[in-house]
């Protein structure tokens, strides 16, 4: 994957990048404390391409003149066995490149690339019921709280969240 963008470029990373990948995570320390892991370790990241790879998920860095400064990883499409279903799994941004519109931008770009597949009905994501600030940015870029709260695998409480596209 290649989304090259005005200011930032979205690629595949993989094991060979997990110091820089480790860099991001412990700038999101704050999102991971509302979940079970509050710190991050490159053992965490190894889960997350696990998880990124079984979901047939895309994991990318997010960068800015040649720095990482965030990780998307999405599926394009039949998530959950469904064929007109993406996901968006992830989305984090570094602590001093946040409140810039970067996230804004990096999944408008990204849902662009998932809408060139014309079966594509819904992208869906999630979001932890304590996040508030996740809640209110999803819910500006269009996704719709689809579920009550629900525990998940890894223990924590999640909404599901859905944007209809076509």
């Amino acid at each position: 994957m290649f989304i090259q963008r005005r200011y930032f470029t979205i690629k595949n990373v993989d094991e060979n990048d997990i110091d820089a990948i480790f860099e991001v995570y412990k700038q999101c320390e704050d999102f991971l404390s509302l979940g079970p892991v509050p710190h991050a370790s490159k053992q965490m990241i190894l889960d997350d391409f696990k998880i990124s790879e079984e979901e047939g998920g895309t994991f990318c860095g997010i960068f800015i003149n040649g720095e990482m400064i965030g990780i998307i990883d999405f599926v394009l499409s039949n998530f959950d066995g469904i064929p007109s279903n993406a996901y968006l799994s992830l989305l984090m941004i570094s602590q001093y490149q946040r409140r810039k519109g970067i996230g804004r931008d990096v999944i408008e770009a990204v849902e662009i690339e998932i809408l060139k597949n014309d079966s594509i009905k819904s992208i869906l994501a999630g979001v932890q019921t304590n996040n508030k600030s996740a809640i209110a940015f999803w819910g500006k870029m269009g996704y719709k709280i689809v579920s009550e709260a629900e525990l998940l695998p890894d223990t924590t409480i999640a909404f599901k969240l859905k944007k209809g596209i076509r």
